[in-house]
């Protein structure tokens, strides 16, 4: 990829707000998640999932970037 991007703050306190609300809801529905590095174990089905999870975020992130309109 070779684009070039450029964030404004309305984006950027979107971003902020969807990773303080991730935190929250993690805080509150899965800690052991805080401790727990069972995704770095090769080949498990946790592993699977971090990396599907943060191919959405890359995706979502790019996204609200080149947004023309954000609608919060």
């Amino acid at each position: 990829m070779t684009e070039s991007y450029s964030i404004d703050r309305v984006r950027m306190q979107v971003l902020c707000e969807r990773a303080e609300d991730l935190t929250r809801w993690i805080a509150k529905n899965a800690p052991e998640c805080l401790t727990s590095q069972k995704h770095l174990d090769e080949g498990t089905v946790e592993q699977a999932y971090w990396h599907y999870g943060y191919a959405c975020a890359i995706r979502d992130v790019l996204a609200i970037i080149n947004r023309a309109g954000l609608e919060t």
